[in-house]
């Protein structure tokens, strides 16, 4: 894990000890949510003792406020301002309050984080903005963002990666087997809709196209949905057919007319052949050898060199992951209990998607 010694410190200021510091980390990072279940796998402990002072001693602190969901799993949720404060990430969206179905997409990314702890994740906006715009040199504009309205003015705000899925470069020795490139990853339900997916590569795509490389791990907790995923990705991202030069030549062409705004005697057809050449010469080699052409033309050579590069391929890697859990949360939702209404909660060695095996959950 590359987590920073500051920041456990600031943890364990706050009463905690080495585990479940480097725990809520994790927690605070990534999700926002956990449950007792995920608390011990990561504690590598049975015991039900242990999430009981654990999380009795978070609600006491006044970090954590407990929900009863269904099969007397408690769900937590890292709510406190100070805590974020603690790690200079006071105004993360984790503690807020989310829907059902954005809670459950978060505890799948605790377990994916949680199954693969020692890769180098690129944690927060902030870092994921320096590595593809400061050290990849990919435009701001291609990174995959929202644009918010203000709520009291008609400022705007441009937030990127939103979706807060992990990104990480792979170690070696990965349990994967990813080659050693960027990995980006998403977390889908147990439904049997592959909607939500789609639409997210379809968002990312302009984006990844830009990338030299990359690894995309499709994680789920149904083993039948990994198969059906792959298809699209390979649609997506497949290997691509020859280019032809004269085609290639034309596009440039015409798109620096386009550029120049000079399509005045532009015939359907032109504009036609424009817009499939967007689709297909997105991303590198083509951008660098459209700057390259408008400069200065390309040589032959150059362009044989161009056109043996998409033959050979980028690195796109699709790998996929079997989450080891089906949450079922939500089913049969019942009252909320927090520190105020239920005082000091202790926990036994629970069962349910939320607590460790043979327990009854969390009692007040």
């Amino acid at each position: 894990m590359n987590i920073q010694s500051e920041h456990l410190d600031a943890i364990h200021r706050l009463g905690y000890t080495g585990r479940e510091a480097a725990f809520l980390y994790l927690v605070a990072t990534h999700s926002g949510y956990f449950t007792q279940r995920q608390f011990l796998e990561f504690a590598q402990t049975q015991k039900g003792d242990s999430v009981s002072r654990f999380i009795g001693k978070a609600l006491r602190h006044h970090h954590v406020r407990a929900v009863q969901c269904a099969y007397h799993t408690y769900l937590c949720n890292l709510f406190s301002r100070p805590f974020y404060a603690a790690l200079d990430r006071e105004n993360i969206r984790n503690r807020r309050h989310h829907s059902h179905e954005l809670i459950e997409t978060r505890l799948r990314i605790l377990d994916l984080v949680l199954a693969f702890p020692d890769e180098f994740y690129l944690e927060t906006e902030a870092e994921k903005v320096e590595y593809f715009r400061d050290r990849l040199g990919l435009p701001a504009s291609v990174l995959p963002g929202r644009t918010y309205q203000g709520l009291r003015s008609q400022s705007t705000t441009r937030r990127c990666f939103v979706d807060r899925f992990p990104i990480f470069q792979p170690q070696a020795g990965n349990k994967l087997s990813l080659p050693p490139v960027v990995t980006f990853t998403f977390c889908d339900g147990d439904g049997p809709s592959l909607v939500r997916y789609m639409t997210h590569l379809l968002g990312y795509e302009k984006f990844l196209r830009r990338l030299p490389a990359f690894n995309f791990v499709y994680a789920a907790p149904t083993p039948v949905k990994l198969q059906r995923a792959r298809p699209f990705f390979d649609r997506l991202f497949g290997a691509e057919d020859p280019v032809d030069a004269r085609h290639l030549i034309h596009y440039f062409q015409l798109r620096r007319l386009w550029e120049a705004n000079q399509t005045r005697l532009f015939s359907r057809a032109d504009r036609d052949f424009l817009r499939a050449g967007d689709k297909r010469y997105k991303g590198e080699p083509f951008e660098s050898s459209y700057r390259r052409w408008t400069l200065k033309g390309l040589s032959d050579a150059e362009i044989d060199a161009l056109l043996d590069t998409p033959r050979k391929g980028p690195v796109r890697s699709f790998q996929t992951y079997v989450l080891p859990h089906r949450l079922s949360l939500f089913e049969r939702f019942s009252k909320i209990r927090d520190h105020r209404e239920c005082g000091t909660i202790r926990c036994k060695a629970g069962s349910g998607d939320g607590s460790a095996p043979g327990s009854t959950g969390c009692e007040s």
